[in-house]
């Protein structure tokens, strides 16, 4: 699956659940920091990857360096699909 395609699944999720418009979300910044998303919803996106893209996300997962920003999960989803 392409870096596009888990991009485009992740906005569509964070527009459908948080109610912002597509264009208000950072791909590079902190969702948290830019208000779209609590420590709460972040609990749901890790939830969304594991059935969107068929990954397990662990607790030593729920890091900044994976969560931070929309492009840390799409690597964090590209690491994981990569050791299937």
């Amino acid at each position: 699956m392409s870096s596009v395609m888990i991009l485009e699944q992740i906005l569509n999720f964070i527009v459908d659940t948080y109610m912002v418009e597509i264009d208000e979300i950072p791909l590079n910044e902190s969702l948290i920091d830019e208000g779209i998303i609590d420590s709460f919803g972040l609990i749901e996106l890790a939830s969304f990857l594991e059935k969107a893209f068929l990954i397990q996300v662990n607790d030593d997962d729920l890091t900044r360096d994976n969560f931070s920003s929309i492009n840390k999960m799409i690597a964090l989803v590209d690491r994981k699909k990569s050791h299937d």
